[in-house]
């Protein structure tokens, strides 16, 4: 029988997460919860902190306050291996690939149950 990878019921929760750089709040207090299972959209005028919000759900940035949980754990609980298997980020700028097929940049999706020599994880 084949596992099923896709996690319908993660949910992300924001409490009161707020992002701030020296003299500017990209980010104003913001507490929500992402439905399990449902698409959300994120709609909004250029610098309105979209991108830096998606930034701190993928744990790329930390929020200058509040907490973000997935599944009801803060994120900093989580190991790496275990959120990348719950978390999926494609950033806006993608690192070079020169030279890599797509199926070479999807096969690194998949890292986190093959591992570094193809091999499943545990």
């Amino acid at each position: 029988m084949q596992e099923n990878h896709i996690h319908s019921d993660t949910t992300f929760a924001l409490r009161s997460v707020a992002f701030r750089v020296p003299g500017r709040t990209l980010l104003h207090p913001l507490s929500l919860t992402f439905p399990a299972g449902r698409v959300t959209g994120l709609i909004g005028h250029n610098g309105s902190g979209k991108s830096t919000l998606l930034k701190m759900l993928g744990r790329h940035q930390l929020p200058s306050e509040g907490d973000i949980l997935l599944d009801n754990q803060p994120l900093a609980s989580w190991s790496s291996k275990a959120f990348a298997r719950k978390v999926a980020y494609l950033p806006q700028q993608l690192p070079q690939a020169e030279g890599m097929t797509v199926r070479e940049l999807v096969a690194i999706g998949r890292y986190p149950w093959h591992g570094a020599l193809g091999r499943f994880g545990v």
